[in-house]
C-alpha cells in the first residue's frame, strides 16, 4: 500500500537545486477488461489514459506544477485533456510550506492517480470524496499550509467550498503521526456548505514487524447526511517483484442500505517502470444507482489487467 502524498509534502521534498526549466514525468495506464458480468460486451477490450506532470523548483523561487490528465473517450468521439492540478508550494519558513492554487484532496489514504492506487480500482472511500469535490477529480482550490507541530505534521487549508457552493468556503485540516515504526495514523476532516455537511476521515497503516513485505491498512470516512460511514480493510504482501493484495470495503448510507465490494489482485514489477496488476472484483450493491455514483460499487464480478508505465 502506498499512502498518498500530499501536494504539500511532494513539494517539500523538492530540494532546492532543481533546474529552472520544468522537469516532465507522468505515466501511461493501459487496462485490458478479461470479463464482465453485467457487460459481457466489453470483454476483451482495451483502454487507456495518461498523465503529464511539469514541475519546476528554481534554486532561488519557489515549486510550480502542473498535471494534465490526457484521455481515450471513444464514447465522445475523440481525446480529452483535462487539467488536474495547478500550484505553487513555497517554503515560508524552515518548517512551513505554503501551497496555493488547485490540488489533490489531503483528505484520505488513497491518492488519485494508477500508480499510487491500491489496485485498479480506486477504493470506496477515494470515490466518495470524488462525489463530494465538484472539481475535475478528488481536487480542491485555495489556500494551504503544512509544518510540524511536535512529533505530528500538521496541514490546514481555506478552499473553495467543496461542493461548489458560491460565495461560500471549506476548511480542512489533517494531522497525521508515527509513534512507533511501521505505524501511519491519520485524522482528516473537511467542512461542507450543502447536501455533504463534510465529513471525517481517520485512517491508519502498519507494516507487520518481523515478516518483511507483509502492511495491514484501514480507512474509515464518516459524513452526516447522505453518507454514514465507509471504510476499507487491506492486507498486502510483496516479495521482489512479487505482491499480493486484498480488500473488503463497504459504504453505509443516510437512507437505505450499503453497498459491499471484495478485491484481490496480484502485481508484477516487469521492469523499473513498468507495473502490471491482475485484479478480481466482486461488488454487492443494496442501495440503487444514486450510491454507486458515490462509492463506485456496481453489482458486478469483473477480471482486469492493468498495465502503468511511468517516465
Amino acid at each position: 500500500m502506498k499512502k498518498k502524498l500530499l501536494p504539500l509534502a511532494i513539494a517539500a521534498a523538492m530540494a532546492p537545486g532543481f533546474a529552472a526549466a520544468a522537469e516532465v514525468s507522468g505515466f501511461v495506464d493501459v487496462m485490458y477488461n478479461i470479463s464482465s458480468d453485467s457487460a459481457p460486451t466489453t470483454d476483451g477490450s482495451f483502454g487507456a489514459n495518461a498523465e503529464a506532470d511539469f514541475i519546476a523548483s528554481p534554486a532561488d523561487g519557489v515549486t510550480t506544477r502542473v498535471d494534465v490528465d490526457l484521455m481515450l473517450d471513444p464514447a465522445a468521439g475523440g481525446n480529452s485533456a483535462v487539467l488536474e492540478q495547478a500550484f505553487f508550494a513555497w517554503s515560508a519558513t524552515d518548517d512551513v510550506t505554503v501551497i496555493g492554487g488547485v490540488f489533490n484532496n489531503p483528505i484520505g489514504m488513497e491518492g488519485d492517480d494508477a500508480p499510487v492506487l491500491w489496485g485498479t480500482n480506486a477504493g470506496v472511500v477515494r470515490n466518495a470524496l470524488d462525489s463530494q469535490t465538484a472539481l475535475y477529480g478528488n481536487n480542491v482550490a485555495g489556500l494551504a499550509a503544512a509544518g510540524a507541530v511536535g512529533p505530528a505534521t500538521v496541514t490546514v487549508a481555506l478552499l473553495n467550498d467543496i461542493n461548489g457552493v458560491a460565495e461560500k468556503n471549506s476548511i480542512a485540516a489533517v494531522v497525521n503521526i508515527t509513534p512507533v515504526d511501521g505505524l501511519d495514523l491519520e485524522f482528516g476532516m473537511v467542512t461542507a456548505d450543502s447536501v455533504t455537511e463534510g465529513v471525517t476521515d481517520i485512517n491508519a497503516s502498519y507494516a507487520i514487524p518481523g515478516v518483511e513485505g507483509l502492511s495491514v491498512a484501514a480507512d474509515f470516512l464518516m459524513g452526516s447526511e447522505v453518507l454514514d460511514m465507509a471504510y476499507e480493510l487491506k492486507v498486502n504482501y510483496s516479495t521482489g517483484d512479487f505482491g499480493v493484495g486484498a480488500r473488503l470495503e463497504d459504504v453505509s448510507y443516510a437512507v437505505g442500505d450499503s453497498n459491499s465490494r471484495t478485491t484481490i489482485h496480484g502485481s508484477y514489477q516487469a521492469a523499473s517502470n513498468l507495473l502490471a496488476i491482475l485484479e478480481y472484483a466482486d461488488g454487492t450493491v443494496d442501495n440503487g444507482a444514486m450510491a454507486t455514483a458515490v462509492d463506485g460499487i456496481t453489482a458486478d464480478s469483473t477480471i482486469t489487467l492493468e498495465l502503468i508505465a511511468t517516465f
